[in-house]
């Protein structure tokens, strides 16, 4: 991922052409497509693939182009479809991420044997708590408090968000998920959380009544197969220009001070009272090596 203080927002990517390397964080809606076209969207391998309707045949075309044989891509919350290709050049990091193109990922989810079981994957007229009518997947982030970041999957490190997210779309998570937690923006801007089952809406059995088959499959597959004992809720949804998300370079204990930041230092340091050695007991010159089981 590319520095946000010199590289080029994701916001204003028109200068990425498909085959560019992309120079942001790796995330999205997941779908997938095979050497004849065939694009779709599957919860678990071994079971029912979901075609996309309408095919975009264009990003088709130039994807097959990057990737002969197929394979996965994400379509990140901005619309960016990006991919991960093989770099031939025999070193330990064998694969890169790509740019393919923009999507307008709207539409819907048909199962291939059952079209009457279409899936859409924004559904309409839903309120903030509102069971989600549909697949939970796409762009995941994470969040405490007013804290909120994106965990890079390798390095295992967190990058915080450049900008707050809209105060309506922010409480509504926090009365959501009090404790924090992980949520996903769907490439339509849509806003989806997983709460527990004890904290569902008092409606939760009316509202379950009139899911889809396919989407009351989906839950079943994530509850026995994933052991995910919660059920996704509609939060809210970000417009067009409060998307894509843009998230900062993870502070390092190796990077350097800011003058700002050396300056609050030393002003909290010089705050401190001074002691004798002889106040200290013995205790305060230990390293306190116990683990959180031991708290």
């Amino acid at each position: 991922m590319a520095d946000n203080e010199t590289s080029t927002p994701e916001s204003t990517i028109d200068a990425l052409s498909p085959g560019d390397e992309w120079p942001f964080h790796y995330r999205g809606y997941g779908l997938s497509i095979n050497q004849d076209g065939d694009i779709w969207w599957q919860a678990y391998n071994g079971t029912d693939r979901f075609d996309l309707e309408p095919v975009p045949s264009g990003l088709i075309t130039e994807l097959l182009e990057l990737k002969r044989s197929g394979g996965a891509l994400r379509v990140t919350e901005g619309g960016a479809v990006i991919t991960r290709i093989e770099t031939g050049d025999g070193s330990s990091d064998a694969y890169k991420t790509v740019y393919v193109g923009q999507m307008d990922l709207d539409g819907r989810l048909v199962p291939r044997d059952e079209p009457g079981h279409a899936v859409p994957i924004s559904p309409n007229g839903l309120n903030p708590g509102d069971l989600w009518k549909s697949v939970y997947d796409g762009a995941t982030y994470s969040f405490s408090g007013e804290r909120f970041w994106w965990q890079d999957g390798e390095t295992k490190l967190r990058h915080s968000f450049a900008d707050t997210l809209p105060q309506e779309i922010t409480d509504e998570l926090k009365r959501l998920r009090m404790n924090g937690g992980r949520f996903v923006i769907t490439p339509c801007g849509d806003v989806i959380t997983q709460i527990p089952n004890e904290k569902t809406p008092p409606d939760i059995r009316a509202q379950f009544r009139e899911l889809s088959r396919p989407v009351k499959r989906f839950l079943q597959l994530r509850r026995d197969r994933g052991n995910v004992d919660m059920v996704p809720v509609y939060v809210g949804h970000l417009s067009a220009d409060e998307r894509p998300i843009e998230v900062e370079e993870p502070t390092r204990l190796t990077d350097p001070l800011s003058e700002q930041e050396e300056a609050s230092l030393e002003a909290w340091v010089a705050a401190m009272g001074s002691y004798e050695e002889s106040d200290l007991s013995e205790d305060d010159h230990r390293r306190d090596d116990r683990g959180e089981g031991s708290r």
